[in-house]
């Protein structure tokens, strides 16, 4: 059998050759597919982990920009660093800066207390200031080489979620019971 046919004295292929008209610009970012929507979810969109579920029935269908504006805003009152020294008995003494911002001034307080925890320290630093809030569940996670945590929380006359980022443990609930603060007294 032949690859070749005769046409007027002449050879030809028989193989068929598909040539691109026009060449694709050759760039180094990848091909852009969809983009990457979990719209029951925004946490778990941008990091790979599902929000708690009272949270994730709240925050479903908002985007990540809404989300944390929603659930982590910055307070007129914020913990800004926490840090401790081990005493005995269990106890730790903390050491943290207070932030106030109230009509256009800022306040910073550096304040000292003893507590068994970061979370029971900065409870007790917020109810000295009359913010008493109340953690009804708690979850934390590290993602990369942050830890976000994630609480419930109310007082006398509401409920509400907050969340906060920080570096270690201490500072991710410290952010967090901030937001809380100041998403139920405003």
């Amino acid at each position: 059998m032949s690859l070749y046919t005769f046409t007027q004295n002449t050879r030809r292929s028989t193989i068929i050759e598909f040539r691109r008209e026009e060449t694709r610009a050759h760039t180094m970012e990848p091909i852009q597919s969809e983009p990457r929507i979990y719209a029951d979810d925004p946490f778990r969109a941008r990091f790979g982990y599902q929000l708690p579920r009272g949270l994730r029935e709240e925050a479903r269908g908002m985007e990540w920009r809404t989300f944390t504006n929603a659930y982590a805003p910055i307070g007129n009152l914020r913990i800004s660093s926490l840090e401790s020294e081990t005493r005995r008995g269990g106890m730790f003494y903390y050491s943290a800066t207070m932030i106030a911002n109230q009509q256009g001034q800022r306040t910073t307080t550096e304040t000292q207390i003893a507590a068994t925890g970061p979370v029971s320290a900065c409870t007790n630093l917020l109810a000295d200031a009359g913010r008493r809030v109340e953690i009804l569940e708690f979850h934390q996670f590290e993602i990369f080489e942050a830890t976000v945590t994630f609480i419930y929380t109310c007082n006398n006359v509401s409920r509400t979620w907050a969340m906060g980022f920080g570096g270690n443990a201490e500072q991710s609930a410290a952010a967090a019971l901030s937001s809380a603060a100041h998403l139920l007294y405003g």
